[in-house]
């Protein structure tokens, strides 16, 4: 009977170890290949984000990229951790473009899936900072990241 019970356990957790090797690969590739000096607001993000709601924070990363997809857009690739071991991933595709001075302005909406309602996001990034406040149904608060240490 133990058998039946560790075998779901063990496959819910390998395949969320899958889940996030694929993005920690990612994100380690991408940090690996950022310029000293970067350029533009493009590539890796690490930091927290924090409800100002109900206090909650947690753990952020993020990978910017141009979107393959949507012309003029830009993809912005959180993976976040909250509580005892969630982690979850998405993709939030932005409409934006890049100023002069390499930083850009975040600024959009999507929907949840499963009902949860809206998130939208505002800020600004740089070349080394990302700063920016969310609101969903429920619930808001900022996220602070910064470039990851190489």
């Amino acid at each position: 009977m133990m058998k039946f019970v560790l075998f779901p356990l063990a496959a819910a957790i390998a395949l969320l170890s899958s889940c996030a090797s694929s993005y920690n690969r990612e994100f380690a590739d991408a940090s690996v290949t950022l310029p000293r000096s970067p350029r533009n607001a493009e590539g890796p993000w690490i930091g927290s984000w924090k409800s100002d709601g109900n206090g909650h924070t947690g753990p952020l990363w993020c990978i910017v990229e141009p979107s393959a997809s949507h012309l003029g857009s830009y993809d912005f690739r959180y993976r976040a951790g909250w509580g005892f071991l969630k982690f979850g991933s998405y993709v939030h595709t932005v409409p934006s473009k890049r100023n002069a001075d390499g930083s850009m302005k975040l600024s959009g909406e999507m929907v949840l899936p499963g009902g949860l309602g809206t998130y939208q996001v505002e800020g600004l990034l740089t070349r080394n900072s990302f700063s920016a406040t969310y609101r969903s149904t429920g619930d808001h608060g900022t996220f602070t990241l910064k470039r990851p240490a190489t």
